[in-house]
């Protein structure tokens, strides 16, 4: 049977890391080596506003091939190449929830501080077309953020790099209920907060937000 996602990602650090740490110093020379992620999810993420203030973010992950038939495999029992109501359960249950444990590898970073989720909500998984997995899900804050006072950014990084998850090139950040304000992102590497042994600059996403009012006066 298949072990809860997070299980099975830790379990499989512990072999490859301990392979690393091994050979390092013969590796030591060619850094690109020894990033070799196992898992790939493409990700994107809407910042779901009230009252001018973030109050959540919508996650929308896509796997990899070969992980996503695994998942398929595990828990499609009527192979109709679809999640439905206990099989969706269960994917949530199994292979999902304990992902709180390394914070659904997001990371939302609020003047250089990371922020801690409240926990996640309206999980569903499904099926692509192609017979890729997704997940959708919301991360919840337990203080509303203001993007106009504070310096707000997200990356999506497993920090030990044996999942490979990314931002999309379509799309990757999105607003919702901003009515009064008008917010763009900024995409940079994070330099400051390298993962892998300090072998990678994790892509993050700056928002920029400012009054629309303001914003108009200005111009």
């Amino acid at each position: 049977m298949l072990t809860p996602l997070l299980s099975a990602f830790q379990t499989a650090r512990k072999t490859v890391l301990a392979s690393l740490v091994a050979g390092i110093s013969m590796l030591a020379t060619s850094p690109s080596a020894l990033a070799h992620p196992h898992v790939w999810i493409d990700a994107n993420a809407e910042f779901v506003f009230e009252n001018n203030q973030i109050t959540a973010i919508h996650m929308h992950w896509v796997f990899d091939d070969l992980f996503s038939l695994t998942l398929i495999d595990e828990f499609d029992k009527n192979h109709d190449t679809r999640f439905f109501d206990a099989e969706n359960t269960s994917v949530r249950d199994n292979a999902f929830s304990a992902l709180a444990e390394v914070s659904w590898l997001t990371h939302l970073r609020q003047n250089e501080e990371l922020i801690s989720f409240a926990g996640a909500t309206d999980f569903k998984a499904d099926i692509t077309d192609d017979r890729r997995v997704s997940y959708d899900f919301k991360l919840m804050l337990d203080t509303p953020l203001d993007p106009t006072k504070d310096d707000i950014s997200l990356s999506v990084y497993d920090a030990e790099y044996y999942i490979d998850i990314a931002f999309t090139q379509i799309d990757p950040v999105l607003f919702a209920n901003t009515k009064e304000l008008s917010c763009h992102f900024e995409m940079s590497e994070d330099e400051k907060n390298r993962i892998y042994f300090d072998l990678v600059a994790p892509i993050r996403a700056d928002l920029v937000c400012a009054d629309k009012v303001a914003d108009n006066s200005s111009s």
